[in-house]
């Protein structure tokens, strides 16, 4: 398959929102009186928090496996990866080509090698987690602490949420290309899950840290600009003081999202929304 192909299949599998027909993005939360910086950073600050793959609930997250390959030209392309890569620390080329092929000679060694620096690699990077509806029960029970959190919802036409992948589910578990590529491909293996979670209708924001072209960020947190909120939804049994507090903070901050009561139906097991009133005391 050619560079040109690889890379519109990787589109395919892992399209923008906008490519996908999809102009909102959802992520639901918690509130958590004990970490009120974490809410004070995303409402008044515009930090959107970005996790790393063992803060998530999913064990296999971001560890990929990697196969020896058979074909002749790949094992040469690696053999010239690695002396490259003993090159630009200073070894000289004669003593970098004899280092490699006597590690070629333990392909086991060179594979653990191999799968310890990738999965360093994507434990460094930074995801955050949206889906595309606000009505999902799941997401309310499980994410946003039996309906008593909340939910944002992000403008997914403006950057830097524009700019979030799907997720693809599979069956097959994820593999390592290496070396792997110099461009967005290489975050296949952090956009593949298993079957199971394709309930989510996952979206990923995906930044590694001391890495070039991407999104401002300050480490942990994307920067927003303050037009991506467009809405936020309190759960149906959110506490009224956590409402106050959202609301404070929100009116703090440089966003103009509008906030919405999520009530029960009575008739079908779903979720219906009105304007919020703020309880006057």
């Amino acid at each position: 398959m050619s560079h040109e192909e690889d890379i519109q299949r990787f589109d395919q599998d892992h399209p923008w929102p906008h490519d996908d027909g999809v102009t909102s993005l959802f992520k639901f939360s918690s509130v958590n009186r004990d970490k009120i910086s974490r809410l004070e950073q995303l409402f008044c600050e515009g930090k959107l928090y970005h996790s790393t793959p063992d803060q998530f609930n999913d064990p296999f997250e971001c560890k990929p496996h990697f196969n020896w390959p058979k074909d002749p030209k790949k094992v040469a392309e690696i053999r010239k990866y690695l002396t490259q890569i003993l090159r630009r620390n200073g070894i000289s080329w004669k003593e970098a080509k004899r280092l490699v092929a006597n590690s070629m000679r333990r392909p086991g060694f060179i594979h653990e090698s191999i799968y310890t620096s990738a999965e360093h690699s994507f434990n460094r990077a930074r995801i955050c987690s949206f889906t595309t509806s606000n009505k999902n029960l799941l997401f309310w029970a499980h994410y946003a602490n039996s309906h008593k959190g909340f939910c944002v919802e992000y403008d997914a036409k403006i950057l830097p949420i524009s700019y979030s992948f799907k997720v693809k589910y599979v069956d097959e578990y994820p593999e390592i290309e290496y070396p792997a590529p110099d461009d967005k491909r290489a975050l296949s293996p952090a956009l593949m899950k298993s079957t199971a979670w394709s309930y989510e209708e996952e979206y990923r924001s995906i930044f590694i840290p001391g890495a070039e072209r991407q999104a401002k960020h300050d480490g942990s947190s994307l920067i927003l600009n303050g037009s991506e909120m467009k809405n936020i939804y309190f759960g149906a049994k959110m506490t009224d003081d956590d409402k106050a507090l959202i609301e404070d903070l929100v009116n703090k901050g440089p966003f103009t999202a509008k906030l919405w009561e999520s009530n029960l139906s009575r008739t079908s097991f779903e979720i219906e929304f009105s304007p919020y009133k703020p309880v006057i005391s």
